[in-house]
């Protein structure tokens, strides 16, 4: 896999989420994805996604709000 790119955010309930790109490249958009995690390091059942629409030149950003996550690509 080409992942690309990584991001990191942590809500207020510790949860981290980590995002990235894959199959990005020179003049070349791709996919986002995302997985979550406890504060302990364990996943968050059912917590990774993925999403075309990347676009050339473009990357993920994440922040918490409370204790949800919000992606901006």
């Amino acid at each position: 896999m080409n992942r690309k790119h990584p991001v990191a955010a942590v809500n207020s309930a510790g949860q981290v989420i980590l995002a990235w790109t894959e199959g990005t490249g020179w003049q070349k958009g791709g996919n986002l994805a995302w997985q979550i995690f406890e504060a302990d390091g364990k996943v968050v059942e059912n917590s990774f996604g993925k999403m075309d629409g990347v676009l050339v030149w473009s990357m993920a950003a994440v922040f918490a709000k409370g204790e949800d996550f919000v992606i901006m690509y």
